[in-house]
């Protein structure tokens, strides 16, 4: 088992391959944008994406989803119920009212309109058996946000909910700053050595982030 991080798109999103190169398949965690990059990283491992998971679907989490589903037709997409509302073409049009950065929409409208609706949604205590991820239902960030904890490798995909040394912005639809502390203090239950991998920034470790000033 792999994980690569690619910082993608103009917000510096962190998109992770999770890729298992005995079976050659992955798993691409929030791919923000730039496809092309993630499909060369993909073919470059020669492992072939089975799923996409999103933590949220905010629009710097969400963009190169219809790229990457228009290579991959078989590629599901899987997301929070309460996440999906901005995924397909109701999605689309609800990112071009709520979108503040107008020079995003104009730059990567074409990808945007792409968005597909999700092929499946993902629930808290779920256990994605191919790719030993557990699913952590962690609001806050938004209503749905989502965390995916991979216990045998001692990693958690944490989004927008944990950053190093920070948490995620509340003030955007969906957002509340109780949910997120509460979210966040769940996280750190998990074992010291467990690494964070969030959606923007550096990495930490749960041991770091006991420390975290938002969570002291």
């Amino acid at each position: 088992m792999f994980v690569e991080r690619l910082v993608v798109g103009p917000y510096q999103t962190n998109c992770y391959l999770l890729g298992n190169e005995e079976t050659s398949s992955a798993w691409i965690i929030d791919p923000g944008n730039d496809a092309q990059i993630i499909i060369r990283h993909l073919n470059q491992r020669n492992v072939t994406p089975v799923a996409i998971l999103l933590t949220h679907s905010h629009w710097d989490h969400i963009t190169a989803v219809g790229d990457l589903k228009q290579v991959w037709g078989d590629l599901e997409v899987l997301v929070s119920e309460e996440d999906s509302i901005f995924l397909g073409q109701a999605g689309y049009e609800r990112i071009k009212q709520i979108c503040f950065d107008t020079s995003f929409l104009q730059r990567y409208d074409k990808s945007l309109s792409l968005l597909c609706d999700p092929t499946g949604f993902l629930t808290d205590g779920q256990y994605l058996q191919d790719s030993h991820l557990l699913v952590m239902h962690t609001p806050g960030h938004t209503s749905g946000g989502l965390c995916f904890y991979h216990e045998e490798g001692q990693f958690v995909f944490t989004g927008d909910t944990l950053f190093a040394g920070s948490i995620g912005r509340t003030d955007l639809v969906g957002g509340s700053y109780e949910q997120i502390q509460e979210s966040c203090r769940r996280l750190l239950q998990l074992p010291d050595e467990v690494q964070v991998l969030p959606g923007h920034g550096p990495t930490s470790t749960i041991a770091g982030e006991r420390n975290n000033p938002f969570l002291v």
